[in-house]
């Protein structure tokens, strides 16, 4: 089963998910993929961190955009931590063969990845592979936006995705699908 995570900015979907991912794994189940959350100090988003799942390895992948940004989303992101991030996503995907069966997780996916090809590439290798024994049942955040694009877009490699929200009743019904 494919769960799309949707929610606006600032929602606390990428909250939420991390204490989806501590009661995962304090129960012993694995959790792959990546997670996105926010860098921030007085207040301010200074930053986004992507950790590397299950390692947690953190890598500082984007920071506020200057004048000129590149991608025109408001972020600066480093060419060489992108890399690692693809790098790690990649890796996941050659030994899935090895790994006891969890939960695959990509946070996020937006704009550059759905309209621009760009971001984190190597998930949509993983994804369009559909469940596995690695990962029979991921889990894509994606913005309100995005929701029905993502939807329509893995569609096919895992015959629907369920929207979930940040939520109580989100949180049940991951876990009423989880084994």
């Amino acid at each position: 089963m494919l769960f799309i995570l949707t929610g606006d900015i600032r929602t606390g979907k990428t909250t939420w998910l991390e204490a989806r991912m501590r009661e995962l794994e304090a129960a012993g189940d694995p959790v792959y993929g990546v997670l996105a959350p926010g860098v921030w100090r007085n207040g301010d988003k200074v930053g986004i961190e992507n950790v590397l799942l299950p390692s947690h390895e953190r890598v500082l992948l984007a920071t506020p955009a200057e004048d000129g940004c590149s991608t025109g989303l408001g972020w600066d992101f480093d060419a060489d931590a992108l890399a690692r991030v693809n790098a790690h996503l990649a890796e996941l995907a050659a030994a899935s063969g090895n790994m006891r069966g969890g939960l695959l997780v990509i946070d996020e996916i937006g704009p550059l990845e759905l309209r621009c090809s760009g971001g984190l590439t190597a998930a949509f290798e993983l994804l369009d592979a559909g469940p596995t024994p690695a990962w029979p049942h991921a889990l894509v955040v994606v913005r309100s936006a995005l929701a029905e694009d993502a939807r329509t877009r893995f569609a096919q490699s895992w015959r629907s995705g369920e929207l979930l929200f940040p939520d109580e009743s989100g949180a049940r019904r991951l876990h009423e699908a989880l084994p």
